[in-house]
């Protein structure tokens, strides 16, 4: 095989490559930017809660009220800055804000994983708590 006739098939693989690896990666933002989305829209809903409960809990505990609305107020922002930030602006705040607060980073990471387990475990339990018709037999394995 000719040297020409080498460099010119590296060249026509390296574009070919790169036409995927610019497919893939436009496909990859999209699915990203989505997920984006539906992130900032349940921390949203988040600081809408920790709203409602900051006015429920105001003519009792007005401190608390106020500790509780002031973290909403951060909660929604932070809804914001998902909605309005590109997604490797925020893959780089979080690794920054890791390298400044990894205690922080951990903490969250260990509560983000609880709660994930017991989502994980509620739903896995709920098929097993349905009785069976009484005066039949069930069978363990497969439900019949």
């Amino acid at each position: 095989m000719p040297a020409n006739d080498t460099g010119s098939a590296t060249q026509e693989a390296v574009g070919i490559a790169r036409s995927v690896g610019e497919a893939v990666g436009h496909k990859v933002e999209d699915i990203a930017s989505r997920s984006k989305g539906a992130g900032a829209d349940a921390v949203a809903t988040v600081a809408r809660t920790a709203q409602a409960i900051a006015d429920s809990v105001a003519g009792d505990s007005p401190a608390v009220a106020d500790y509780v609305r002031g973290a909403g107020q951060k909660i929604d922002r932070l809804a914001n800055d998902l909605r309005d930030k590109k997604v490797g602006d925020l893959l780089t705040m979080a690794t920054e804000f890791g390298r400044s607060q990894p205690v922080m980073m951990l903490a969250g990471a260990a509560l983000v994983g609880f709660a994930l387990s017991r989502l994980i475990k509620a739903g896995a339990a709920a098929p097993a708590s349905a009785e069976p018709p009484a005066g039949r037999d069930v069978d363990v394995w497969t439900g019949n």
